[in-house]
């Protein structure tokens, strides 16, 4: 295994944490800065997951 292959494993594994906290956080749905932090992480985890995708792909062995 590659180190950018490993790296995009990782940098989803990384996503699929942060996705599931955001939901855990965004169904108590309690205003506040928790629920803005749980939608700034959605919106990252949206962005970040087509990369970590991409490099998976790109070098894949």
């Amino acid at each position: 295994m590659s180190l950018p292959f490993g790296m995009g494993i990782f940098g989803l594994v990384v996503c699929a944490v942060f996705l599931f906290t955001a939901i855990r956080e965004l169904r108590r749905n309690r205003p506040g800065h928790l629920r803005n932090a749980a939608m700034i992480h959605l919106a990252m985890v949206s962005m970040f997951v087509p990369f970590c995708l991409y490099i998976i792909a790109a070098y894949d062995p």
